[in-house]
């Protein structure tokens, strides 16, 4: 079947209804009920465990009497006459949608709840921070499956259903495993509903950098979302989980995505952990980047409505709704109010709590007189005339004090990490794999999470996890005097640092060359030469004398070359015409692997092979050898290249309708990125080469060798020239390298996997 290929675009989205909930707390999650044809409500789960029904248009505000005794984490309706729950003390509950009673509780996790789905009319799926999914009989409350072994917390997702069977999706946080989070996956299950059998259809590992935080399905395209830490959403095939594109967020250092939906038009929305909304459109054009809707904290939910609108559910207690209808547009006070709002409460975080706000927190000496409501809880307190932020523990039933909350930055402490401006820019050593220590920064912004900034510091350097707390306590102290390094200690000097990260596949190995095979009969390019009738007898028995050296290749460490041979394959390609002269340039392609050939003047034959090529680049024979004449010069003579001439010819034939021309300009790129990465005086070439890799990878001609050489050149060349990673992502290849390997194998899908890792 056909599916969607997203494209970034400006999506005239606008603010249609703002409501903010009475209890204080942030709104976690929220589900539409029908109510008429024109009017619906919509049931809001809040962090403190309140319920509301706000019914729209009429902007009618009421409180549901059902108090939960946690977070509700997940809200779901069947758009008809039921929603349940999710909720933190491990119960899902099922309510009526218009008396709003509870009519039952399903009990079986053992810890909380954090995701739900439908699956059919009556099964419920739900996901847990226990590690399984549960698939229920929400009619009588039967626990149907459960679908056991996820790395940590599950998200859920119904696919289809057929006859006794459905179909679902999980994905997984991840586990922590040699000193990094590994293993998040995606899974296709098959359940029986009549007998709970259980069959994993297939499991797809580590495709993201983090751990992942929500599913969707869109049933139109049958394209199955899923978002991660990693910052970006990848669209998957729904019947194997694989990934067809991935959308990522338009910075070099993406916040958390914690949730996922799709309109009914095809718009992907993600929400984020700094506040920010990112939207995709369904189409063929890439250039022009997601709308982003920016909110003043982070975003917990985003839900579609039927009309095509989609919710908000942001932690500073309001409930929005999005649209792209004029008609039901907020009016303009409204959404000026808004922006204002979220402008408003930017500045309030970076200049921190006022000495008259201060003076009005509890103070610190009595915070035992305050209970908190749930683990890991935060709270503000007033101590020796400053705020600070305390964590509550359930375990001790105690505050626990995190750190100052500070105000803005000075000046000087502010700077930009890859394209990124921060307001503060801290130093950081890493101990290095082999002895040494790296140098790093660490990017963090005013009233930002530093448990979040840490984490993206962590993913962008590859580095261990169970460094975390040591990272975020760094950046709490706000050390700007002293410059910690991470993996020492007073300790002896251990063995082995903390590794940076390394790669699998980049930088490539070795250089690819054309050789002698099998199929090379120098009787017939000889006889073709001959056919023109234009070389002596002399000269056609100095041409067998070469063949006759290069056809045994087990003796080119003895053999010689005769000089008269370079001045006579330069002749033809000077004298003879294009079509007559390309079986020269086999020879001299074969000519250039032997080592006794460094000793001719290769500028002069390139010259004119250059030449050759441009009169005609249309002619397969004399595009394919004289490329491949230029991919076996690494082997000897690379001096003698014009770079920037070479990458001139590669552009002539980047859509080449002959499968050997592609595989050519693939290897050619493949060992200019390895010359780049091997020669630190080499003409710096990067961007060239990722434009037409790029160009390659829209054209969607290449075959698997090919795809795989090019993509290897595009890793190999961000990885030695870190500067070549603005044209790439001005170009949204991060977006593209993956879909692109897709079909070409295991190997291709690691490499744009690791491409995918530099582009962060």
């Amino acid at each position: 079947r056909k599916h969607h290929r997203y494209r970034n675009m400006n999506i005239d989205w606008d603010l249609a209804h703002s409501l903010t909930v009475d209890d204080g707390q942030g709104v976690r999650c929220a589900c539409e009920l029908p109510s008429s044809d024109n009017a619906y409500r919509l049931i809001v789960g809040t962090q403190g465990g309140s319920l509301y029904q706000w019914s729209l248009p009429s902007q009618s505000l009421t409180p549901i009497s059902y108090q939960h005794n946690h977070s509700v984490t997940a809200i779901l309706s069947n758009g008809a006459d039921t929603y349940v729950t999710g909720c933190k003390d491990n119960i899902i509950r099922v309510f009526d949608g218009t008396t709003h009673e509870m009519k039952r509780q399903l009990e079986g996790h053992t810890k909380a709840v954090t995701s739900l789905d439908w699956c059919g009319e009556s099964c419920l799926v739900s996901g847990s921070w226990d590690g399984t999914a549960k698939l229920w009989n929400i009619s009588n409350g039967s626990l149907l499956a459960t679908l056991p072994d996820h790395e940590n917390t599950v998200s859920v997702c119904g696919l289809s259903f057929s006859g006794s069977s459905v179909w679902i999706a999980t994905g997984s946080a991840g586990i922590a495993q040699n000193n990094s989070i590994s293993n998040h996956s995606i899974r296709i299950w098959k359940i029986n509903v009549t007998t709970g059998e259980v069959e994993m259809i297939n499991k797809v590992s580590n495709d993201h950098f983090g751990p992942i935080r929500d599913l969707n399905f869109d049933s139109a395209s049958s394209i199955l979302a899923s978002c991660s830490n990693d910052g970006a959403v990848k669209l998957r095939d729904a019947k194997q989980g694989e990934c067809l594109q991935t959308l990522c967020f338009p910075v070099n250092n993406p916040p958390m995505l914690l949730t996922v939906a799709s309109t009914s038009d095809g718009t992907i929305v993600a929400g984020a952990e700094d506040g920010h909304v990112v939207l995709w459109k369904s189409g063929d054009n890439d250039a022009v980047p997601p709308r982003l809707i920016r909110h003043s904290s982070s975003v917990w939910n985003v839900s579609t409505l039927r009309n095509g609108d989609f919710t908000t559910c942001c932690q500073d207690g309001f409930v929005r709704v999005f649209t792209q209808s004029p008609d039901r547009r907020a009016p303009d006070d409204v959404r000026e109010n808004f922006e204002q709002s979220v402008e408003a409460a930017l500045k309030k975080q970076n200049k921190g709590p006022s000495q008259e706000e201060i003076s009005k927190l509890p103070k610190w000496e009595l915070n035992s007189l305050i209970t908190g409501k749930s683990e890991g809880q935060v709270h503000v307190f007033q101590k020796e005339g400053t705020a600070i932020a305390a964590q509550w523990s359930e375990a001790s039933k105690t505050w626990i004090e995190v750190g100052e909350v500070v105000g803005g930055p000075n000046q000087e402490d502010t700077g930009v990490i890859d394209g990124v401006k921060y307001d503060f820019v801290l130093p950081i050593e890493v101990d290095q794999q082999g002895g040494g220590v790296a140098k790093l920064n660490i990017g963090y912004n005013t009233g930002e999470n530093p448990f979040v900034a840490a984490q993206r510091f962590i993913d962008a350097h590859m580095l261990p996890q169970h460094h975390l707390a040591e990272i975020a306590d760094y950046i709490q102290k706000r050390v700007g005097n002293s410059t910690p390094t991470i993996g020492a200690s007073n300790a002896p000097v251990p063995t082995t640092g903390m590794p940076l990260g390394t790669f699998e596949h980049i930088p490539v190995k070795g250089y690819k060359y054309f050789e002698l095979t099998k199929a090379t009969n120098f009787e017939k390019l000889i006889s073709k030469i001959d056919e023109v009738g234009l070389l002596g007898e002399d000269e056609i028995t100095c041409l067998k004398g070469l063949t006759g050296t290069l056809a045994v290749t087990n003796r080119y460490h003895s053999s010689t070359l005769d000089p008269k041979v370079f001045s006579l394959l330069t002749k033809i390609l000077i004298e003879w015409q294009p079509a007559q002269a390309f079986p020269a340039l086999d020879l001299a392609r074969l000519a250039v692997l032997h080592p006794g050939s460094g000793k001719w003047n290769w500028n002069a034959l390139l010259t004119r092979a250059y030449a050759v090529y441009e009169k005609e680049s249309d002619n397969v024979a004399v595009s394919m050898l004289t490329l491949r004449l230029i991919a076996n010069c690494f082997k000897g003579p690379v001096e003698a290249l014009d770079l920037k001439h070479v990458l001139a010819l590669t552009e002539k034939s980047l859509t080449s309708k002959n499968k050997n021309v592609r595989l050519s300009v693939a290897s050619v790129l493949w060992n200019l990125g390895l010359h780049l990465h091997l020669s630190s005086d080499a003409e710096d070439i990067s961007k060239s080469i990722v434009t037409q890799v790029a160009a390659i990878i829209d054209s969607k001609a290449y075959e698997s060798e090919a795809m795989l050489r090019a993509l290897s050149a595009l890793g190999t060349v961000l990885l030695v020239k870190p500067n070549a990673k603005e044209g790439a992502n001005s170009l949204f290849l991060a977006g593209k390298v993956e879909m692109a390997a897709s079909p070409h194998g295991d190997k291709a899908r690691a490499v744009a996997k690791e491409i995918y890792a530099l582009l962060q």
